[in-house]
Order: C-alpha cells, then sequence, then structure tokens
C-alpha cells in the first residue's frame, strides 16, 4: 500500500490545541524540510519520514510539558527550565543508544529553528551519554519505564478518498480537514504516480 509521509498530517493530528499547532507549522514551514550545516555551509534535503519522525518527537514533548502544567502558547517560548523538565522525564525512560541519538537530533534541529543554540548544550549532556553506549542495548535507569516512538499519521489513498467524499469532492476541503495541501491529497490518490495520469475513475474534483 502506497503511503504519503507529510509533516502538515503529524502537526493536525496532535492533540496540542489549534493556536500552538498554527504556530509551530508556521516554524516548522520551510525549516523542516533541510538541514543547514553553517560552517560547511552546506544544505542537505531530509528525508519526509524523518520529517515526520522530528515533528513527532518534539510534539510530544510539548504535550508532556502542557500534561506538567506548562501550556506554552507558540514553540518560540521555550525556555530552558522546560528543556529541563523534559529531561527529567525522560531521566525515568530505557532507550536503545540509537533512540537516544534520534531523540538528540531531533530536538537539537528544533533548538536551530528557534535560534536557540544554547539550549544545545544543555540538551547535549544527558542524552550524549545515553547515545555513547554501543550495541544498541537499552539505557537502564531505576525504575525505568520503556520508551515509545510517537506514532506518526501517514496519508493513504483511502483516507484521500474518504475526505474527498466527506467533502463531496471538494479537494480545498478536503485538505483542509486533512491538514494538508491539495498536492499531497492529489498524490495520495494517485498513489504516486505522475500528475498526468488520471485520478481514480468515477472521482469528480472540484477545486
Amino acid at each position: 500500500m502506497y503511503v504519503l509521509y507529510d509533516y502538515r498530517c503529524v502537526i493536525a493530528c496532535s492533540r496540542l490545541p489549534y493556536g500552538f499547532r498554527r504556530e509551530f507549522r508556521r516554524l516548522a514551514r520551510g525549516r523542516v524540510t533541510s538541514t543547514y550545516d553553517w560552517r560547511t555551509r552546506a544544505k542537505d534535503a531530509v528525508p519526509a519520514e524523518t520529517q515526520c519522525r522530528r515533528v513527532a518527537e518534539v510534539l510530544m514533548g510539548f504535550e508532556a510539558l502542557r500534561a506538567s502544567g506548562y501550556a506554552l502558547q507558540t514553540p518560540w517560548n521555550f525556555r530552558s527550565k522546560h528543556l529541563q523538565v523534559l529531561i527529567n522525564r525522560w531521566s525515568t525512560q530505557r532507550l536503545t543508544s540509537d533512540e537516544a541519538a534520534e531523540r538528540l537530533q531531533h530536538w537539537c534541529e528544533f533548538f536551530r529553528w528557534i535560534r536557540k543554540p544554547q539550549l544545545i548544550v544543555l540538551m547535549n549532556a544527558p542524552l550524549t551519554a545515553a547515545a555513547s553506549r554501543v550495541g544498541g542495548k537499552p539505557v537502564q535507569y531505576s525504575d525505568a519505564s520503556v520508551y515509545s516512538r510517537p506514532d506518526i499519521p501517514v496519508l493513504t489513498s483511502e483516507k484521500a478518498m474518504d475526505a474527498l467524499t466527506e467533502h463531496r469532492g471538494n479537494l480545498r476541503k478536503a485538505a483542509r480537514a486533512l491538514g494538508t495541501t491539495t498536492h499531497a491529497v492529489c498524490e495520495a490518490l494517485n498513489e504516486g504516480r505522475p500528475t498526468a495520469e488520471q485520478f481514480p475513475p468515477g472521482l469528480t474534483i472540484l477545486t
């Protein structure tokens, strides 16, 4: 089955308030699709699945902060005290070295988005120690809970068709309901085939 990874869908499916999701989407736009190395001046594209995992990991952190009483209105308000709350929470989880390294990478990139490189130093200390363990063995803590990577919603032809049916063939409304773009809905419907090819037979699209 063809699946389409779209970070916008991940944001739309988050349990965070609409206003925060809107601000986060504005922040991620133009940043999540690539990374930039200031030392080498190299700009590298980020795979779509990695984009989604990055967004899901960071949003899960903001959901945890909200559950702890820190209801941030915008991702730009993230401070060192919020990171410390998350680090304390993460210290009770069992992660493999690969999982710890992945988390470190996602959050450090987010800190670059919000232009707070000083948080990278604070983040590096506890998680680098975890990521440095070899062999992919879990990092053990007392009273540790098993870490579970956040689920990533994906866009499929079935989901796109259901949204179009619900909105009577209106492509823009279907895309808005799915939290994505009209282009992504069309790609999902065509299951990755070139857009020049026809949509599924019997489907009328309103634009």
